[in-house]
């Protein structure tokens, strides 16, 4: 059994044992302590890549642009703050595409390279064609002149083109003078990046929510939604919200979300399915395994709420008690006593 077989059958080993828990606290005593934190897994990886690239600290904080600091405390299992942080720690270490992606997803718990979304068109572009030594200052040079000679049309049409044509159409750029141009034809597809997932979140406020007529603004106004919260939902309506995997996740419980539903919205902001190697995300698994079970979800029945998915969550994560819930539990909405 190679690496990648052997993780598949361990994530859908556990995926099976989340799914048998009777309770919360056979999930805190038996599964939780199977996984590691997700600060672990980065410490393991970040000094795993230093050792393979051959890169020192000092050179590798040169490199991304931080402090020696910086790459000590990734060390020590502290993640980079930002999306742009993990790509240029890819480009640093000579990664391809593939390796680029695992790093954003599975790492980062960002959405992996689009094609459709500028900087990463960019970003794909030169992992293809540059020099590995050269990758990060290829990719800041390209991008800024880019970003300093095109022209915005905005009263251009959009092309009806999926994701899988555009990258063969990136493919075939043969170099800057050329990507330049693409970029300039094709600001109209930038400009609808994760269009669909924006439709797909106020697809389900208007489902769920029909007295705020799939207003997302007011129905994080009116539901006492967290501030952060509030903004990105302002974002999403203004179709301009770039997707943060725990945000999407947090949209899923506000929206009352099956597993299901909240996994085709992860893969329409280009992200993988909830993990269940992740502590926090077999958490999320179970609440939604569980709510299922009991009905929360049925939106058939007399009694559904809406909210109930997550007044559920908050409680299963307060009894819980771990540091990988404690921020999360500010996304949710406290319930009051009658």
């Amino acid at each position: 059994m190679d690496r990648t077989d052997k993780t598949r059958y361990e994530t859908v080993y556990l995926r099976d044992e989340i799914s048998r828990c009777e309770d919360v606290f056979e999930l805190k005593e038996r599964i939780l302590p199977m996984l590691k934190t997700q600060q672990d897994q980065w410490k393991d990886k970040i000094n795993a890549l230093i050792g393979e690239s051959g890169l020192t600290k000092t050179r590798l904080a040169e490199m991304i642009g931080v402090s020696r600091m910086a790459v000590n405390k990734w060390c020590n299992g502290a993640i980079p703050k930002n999306r742009e942080t993990f790509l240029r720690i890819g480009m640093a270490a000579g990664y391809n595409r593939e390796k680029m992606d695992q790093l954003l997803m599975r790492y980062g718990r960002y959405p992996a390279l689009y094609a459709k979304s500028l900087e990463d068109c960019v970003c794909i572009y030169v992992l293809d064609k540059g020099c590995k030594t050269e990758t990060l200052q290829n990719y800041d040079f390209i991008l800024n002149r880019i970003k300093e000679n095109i022209i915005r049309e905005e009263s251009s049409e959009t092309e009806d083109i999926t994701t899988e044509r555009f990258d063969e159409k990136l493919s075939v750029v043969r170099d800057e003078d050329e990507l330049e141009r693409f970029i300039a034809e094709n600001t109209s597809v930038f400009a609808m990046t994760y269009h669909k997932f924006y439709a797909y979140v106020k697809m389900h406020i208007k489902a769920n929510y029909e007295s705020f007529d799939g207003n997302v603004f007011a129905l994080a106004e009116g539901q006492e939604w967290s501030s952060s919260l509030r903004q990105c939902v302002s974002a999403i309506r203004q179709n301009k919200w770039y997707p943060t995997r725990n945000k999407i996740i947090s949209l899923g419980l506000h929206l009352s979300m099956d597993h299901e539903q909240i996994d085709e919205m992860l893969e329409l902001a280009h992200m993988e399915p909830l993990c269940a190697k992740n502590i926090f995300e077999s958490i999320i698994m179970f609440v939604l395994d569980d709510a299922d079970l009991n009905n929360i979800l049925d939106e058939g029945s007399d009694e559904y709420d809406p909210d109930a998915l997550c007044d559920y969550a908050r409680e299963v994560m307060e009894k819980l008690d771990l540091p990988e819930v404690e921020s999360f539990i500010t996304e949710l909405p406290e319930k009051y006593d009658e």
